[in-house]
């Protein structure tokens, strides 16, 4: 199958790095770089990405009223300009059987298995989760990094 032909309508799964600028946080460069070109897709998120993004900005926040209120505008606006993807069943048996073959992020698991049976990509920075669908020879259409975009 034809890789541009494998998804019609440009689908794009934000791994977490990609939403923590929305919800008020600094990122790298290349993240912010791809945000440019991010109006050309159909943008989805994954709950997983969301609680992900919460557990590192916890870590950082004092919690005051503007950070709170900063992290909730963010909120809104990812569940009002982006679709959601959903977790099914072959989503989670593939994500098991990944970290079966020694891939023990499961949340990376479940969102490129997310990615892959919604027919979307996942766009990620994560090197190590590229090289390991690589070197087991998993579906390479379903994720991509920033520089292809």
């Amino acid at each position: 199958m034809n890789k541009k032909n494998y998804q019609s309508n440009k689908g794009l799964l934000l791994d977490t790095s990609f939403l923590l600028p929305i919800l008020g946080f600094e990122t790298s460069t290349e993240i912010m770089k791809v945000f440019k070109k991010l109006g050309e897709y159909e943008l989805y998120y994954n709950d997983l990405s969301i609680l992900e993004a919460l557990w590192k900005i916890v870590k950082k926040i004092k919690g005051t009223k503007e950070e709170i209120q900063r992290i909730t505008e963010g909120i809104k606006a990812i569940n009002d300009t982006m679709k959601h993807a959903n977790i099914n069943e072959k989503a989670v048996r593939n994500a098991i059987k990944m970290y079966q073959l020694g891939h023990r992020d499961l949340i990376d698991n479940l969102l490129y298995s997310t990615a892959l049976y919604n027919k979307i990509k996942l766009l990620t920075i994560d090197i190590k989760l590229i090289q390991f669908i690589e070197k087991h020879n998993l579906p390479k259409h379903a994720i991509i990094a920033p520089e292809e975009i």
